[in-house]
């Protein structure tokens, strides 16, 4: 258990000395205290007076933040500002907020790491407390956060330097702690002069600072997300394992569904191209029915990106010429602009996490494989799988639930207003440059796979930076021939891939056909 008492106070370093008089003529170059007022003026041509703002802004945001909050674009945009009593002003304010409030700046999160590597010591200090204070707060800003931190440590600025290494043992506890109220035990793993500075409480795995190494200074992850290798000795009763393969994969309603039977209700999720809903369907359609409607965003679907709206259209159509397939959800029905499926819940692979076990993991991997390889030979490509294509359905009682891809080319049309088009940890380097790595092909979907398998045998995404952290590191469970199957699949080039999707799928069951527990049995 995590002993260590939580503060309630935000930390409060020992900031560079700031000379009285200069903020005290900064100041008196406004004559207001009104928050809006000051705000305003902090895009003023005279320097002098964006500087008095942003000076009366700093003492608002310490007794007014919430008021303050509400004008943080126009302070962020002032952090770049030409003139040095302007930038140390508005970066000071971000760092009032950031410790009182940080959900205001927690999508502004690389702006601040950013801040980090300003010139001023003051700026960049100003930076480092912005990162701590949104970084104990969410836990999801962990690697990056503690990352950036545990650098700055060392900082040709002795105080900063100080104060990072006070950062990271304390930031680091603030998130255990939250991680542990939430029931996801915390794993870091960095290099031995990062783990001097966490607390004994942590669980750290210590790695060198080779190329083989994180790509992050400091990864961190939650839960005891990686599957397990279940050998039967293990499992007690025999004839109660833990889960095995569905016979078959439920049928999808054999209906046509079309907009007039439509009925959306309950918002599912949100994607870069779609939004989801539970939509319920006409009796006479099918009687107590429900679907899952995808819907292009409102500022697509409005049609102010045609080429989007097309995209989209193609997808739709290569989905349907080949989702007969049990591994591929079946479309129900489809307009310009939405899709309705068999009702899922948005029971994706994303938010389930990975299985329990590698023999789940193991088949979970095969289906899907099989799903693109089918797809493959009709011509058909995915190009964006990831764990939020990944849907679920319920099978019979002690049985695995089966997966489904869905979401074919979703990505392609995405990827005309948004790069990468899916998360980044999984996206393929065509993702995010396609004009020097090519389009999205039957490459980019052995990539997918790879990614994928390696999310569902080590429970965390392959890329949290500019390398993919070895599987066998992830997880203990695993052979370490299982490295050079991923390094492969996941290899920027797309020469150096695997050729085909079944390929990979032969290379993969070798590396793990001997563990114990393996499907099949």
């Amino acid at each position: 258990m995590h002993t260590r008492v939580r503060s309630t106070e935000p930390m409060s370093p020992q900031r560079h000395d700031v000379d009285p008089g200069a903020v005290a003529h900064h100041r008196g170059a406004v004559d207001t205290d009104d928050v809006a007022e000051l705000a305003e003026r902090l895009h003023s041509a005279d320097a002098d007076e964006r500087s008095g703002a942003a000076w009366r802004l700093v003492e608002a945001a310490g007794t007014e933040p919430t008021a303050v909050r509400a004008h943080l674009e126009a302070i962020v945009a002032r952090a770049d500002d030409e003139d040095v009593w302007v930038r140390r002003g508005v970066t000071w304010v971000i760092a009032e907020l950031a410790e009182r409030q940080p959900d205001a700046l927690s999508m502004k999160f690389s702006e601040l790491v950013a801040l980090t590597d300003a010139d001023d010591e003051l700026v960049r200090q100003n930076g480092a407390v912005a990162v701590a204070g949104v970084t104990k707060r969410y836990p999801e800003r962990a690697t990056a956060g503690l990352s950036t931190l545990a650098s700055l440590t060392h900082d040709a600025d002795p105080l900063l330097a100080r104060y990072a290494e006070d950062a990271v043992a304390e930031v680091a506890a603030e998130i255990a702690a939250r991680a542990e109220d939430a029931g996801y035990p915390m794993l870091v793993r960095t290099t031995a002069e990062y783990a001097a500075l966490l607390p004994d409480d942590l669980t750290v795995v210590t790695t060198d600072d080779s190329e083989d190494g994180p790509p992050d200074p400091v990864s961190v992850s939650f839960g005891a997300d990686a599957p397990v290798a279940v050998d039967a000795a293990d499992r007690g009763d025999e004839s109660a394992p833990p889960g095995h393969p569905p016979a078959e994969v439920p049928d999808a309603p054999s209906v046509g569904v079309s907009q007039a039977d439509l009925t959306p209700g309950l918002e599912l999720r949100e994607t870069v191209l779609t939004t989801d809903f539970r939509a319920t369907i006409t009796d006479d359609t099918l009687e107590h029915g429900l679907v899952t409607l995808r819907r292009l965003n409102a500022a697509t679907a409005n049609g102010t990106d045609s080429r989007v709206v097309e995209a989209f259209q193609r997808a739709l159509k290569r989905w349907a010429a080949v989702d007969e397939y049990p591994h591929i959800e079946r479309v129900l029905g489809t307009g310009d602009t939405w899709v309705a499926t068999r009702y899922d819940g948005a029971e994706t692979l994303a938010r389930r996490g990975p299985p329990a076990t590698l023999s789940e993991a193991q088949w979970v991997v095969d289906r899907v494989t099989r799903a693109v390889s089918y797809a493959h030979a009709r011509g058909v490509v995915h190009g964006g799988l990831h764990p939020g294509a990944v849907r679920f359905v319920e099978t019979s009682v002690g049985a695995w639930d089966a997966p489904v891809v869905a979401d074919w080319g979703f990505a392609h049309a995405a990827s005309g207003h948004h790069s990468p088009p899916i998360p980044a940890g999984f996206a393929a380097p065509e993702h995010h440059d396609p004009a020097s790595y090519g389009r999205f092909d039957q490459s980019t979907d052995v990539f997918g796979l790879g990614a994928l398998a390696y999310f569902l045998v080590t429970g965390v995404s392959p890329r949290g930076g500019d390398g993919v952290v070895p599987a066998a590191q992830q997880n203990p469970a695993l052979p370490e021939r299982v490295d050079s199957l991923f390094e492969r699949s996941l290899a920027t080039s797309k020469q150096a891939r695997f050729e085909t999707v079944l390929d990979f799928q032969a290379a993969f069951d070798e590396c793990v056909a001997d563990l114990p527990g393996a499907w099949p049995a």
